[in-house]
């Protein structure tokens, strides 16, 4: 009976992907980045139900889409406004400035 027990505890790539109303390549992206566990038997990955279910309510409630924004840069732009030089443009003093107008924004 535990044999029966795990099988109904488990489901396949294509019965996740209908509950996550996903394509199965996208359930595959999640189980490979880590974003769902799953476990691979055979060659083939297998996702615990609950696991699923915990998975897809969390995508309809918002909070894993909370969770990311809180922990990804503040400020995704630093990095590339003003990052090389070209033909007389003063691409370095644009990066100044914006940073600066980032300071001067700042609350405190």
């Amino acid at each position: 009976m535990v044999g029966n027990e795990l099988a109904d505890d488990l489901m396949t790539v294509a019965e996740t992907a209908r509950l996550l109303r996903r394509s199965t390549e996208q359930v595959r992206r999640y189980l490979r980045e880590g974003e769902l566990p799953g476990r691979r038997l055979g060659g083939q990955w297998f996702i615990d139900r609950e696991d699923a279910e915990t998975f897809a309510r969390q995508r309809r409630d918002g909070t894993e889409f909370l969770r990311r924004l809180a922990s990804s840069d503040p400020d995704p732009l630093r990095e590339a406004i003003a990052i090389g030089g070209s033909g007389g443009a003063d691409i370095a003093g644009g990066r100044a400035r914006y940073l600066r107008s980032l300071a001067e924004d700042a609350p405190g």
